[in-house]
């Protein structure tokens, strides 16, 4: 008799002591395996990424993400106008693949309405910051959420984790899966940075803030003519982004499995920038940058707030 163990393709099996390989065609798979990860995929689907939970009349914004109308956390509404979005198509595509799984051994069919009984509960606005990764002139709040440019501290430990050359720390949390957003007061500093790096860039060493070195960023920054200009970090060039005023918040969304990272104006959700198809094989942590004191200017800190809506 065959083991029903996972094999390879053309993989040596054995059956009364006679030798074969196992075709392709004849793998097992198991059937509450094979509905458990549909009915992740559809929960997922149907979560939205600012307040977590299960839409309530999702909307479309011009890039293609969306949101709910009504958020379920604080009752606020989104005014934007909604447009069609493959949001049905997705959702469509999982049921109809949990729907194929097959009600042998008594296994229930795929039931819509149970998957959406118990969806993930996450908070929004928990995220803090990672002290023993700031660079020696960071200074962090006691609650973690806020950092800004201060005086060198010069009795931190040279830790492997902490920047010693760029005024950067990250989030405390690494992700490896899902998709996640958050918001960053900026007010009015003249120069700034954000986005998500992986584990394993360089973190004592001269770097550039693109995909290439492992960061997916936007900044803010002096563009050595007395004005700051936006720019997307990218690995070509130039990507300099003209937002038609300048963002107060800033929204950051990253969707681990679909390589995306999108930054938005978190005042009114109007699109900044998307890196899409980033080829992550490590977990992410979110990027904070707030900049040098040029001038005299650019004092203020980076704050992590909840996001809201209106």
């Amino acid at each position: 008799t065959v083991s029903n163990n996972a094999v390879t393709d053309n993989e040596l099996c054995t059956a009364d002591n006679q030798e074969f390989y196992l075709p392709q065609c004849c793998f097992w798979t198991d059937p509450l395996m094979a509905e458990a990860s549909a009915l992740e995929e559809l929960q997922s689907e149907l979560t939205c990424p600012v307040c977590l939970e299960l839409f309530s009349d999702p909307v479309i914004l011009e890039c293609g993400h969306h949101f709910c109308h009504v958020c379920p956390k604080c009752r606020k509404s989104c005014v934007r106008k909604p447009r069609p979005n493959s949001l049905l198509c997705n959702v469509v595509d999982s049921v109809r693949r949990a729907r194929a799984v097959d009600t042998a051994a008594g296994i229930t069919r795929f039931d819509p309405e149970y998957a959406l009984l118990k969806p993930e509960e996450r908070e929004p606005g928990s995220m803090t910051l990672d002290p023993d990764t700031a660079y020696p002139c960071l200074w962090v709040s006691p609650c973690r959420t806020s950092v800004q440019v201060g005086k060198i501290q010069p009795d931190l430990p040279n830790n492997p984790e902490r920047f010693t050359r760029y005024n950067i720390i990250l989030g405390s949390e690494a992700f490896s899966s899902g998709r996640h957003y958050w918001e960053v007061e900026v007010g009015s500093k003249t120069a700034w940075g954000l986005g998500v790096a992986t584990a394993s860039v360089n973190r004592k060493q001269e770097i550039s803030l693109c995909p290439e070195d492992g960061f997916w960023t936007l900044v803010l920054r002096d563009n050595g003519k007395g004005a700051s200009e936006y720019e997307a970090c990218t690995d070509s060039e130039d990507n300099l982004l003209y937002p038609s005023k300048p963002p107060r918040r800033v929204g950051v969304y990253l969707d681990y499995g679909r390589g995306e990272v999108a930054f938005y104006d978190g005042g009114d959700m109007s699109h900044l920038f998307t890196f899409c198809d980033a080829k992550f094989k490590e977990p992410v942590f979110p990027y904070f940058n707030p900049w040098p004191i040029i001038n005299g200017r650019n004092r203020e800190p980076l704050t992590i707030v909840a996001p809201r809506w209106g």
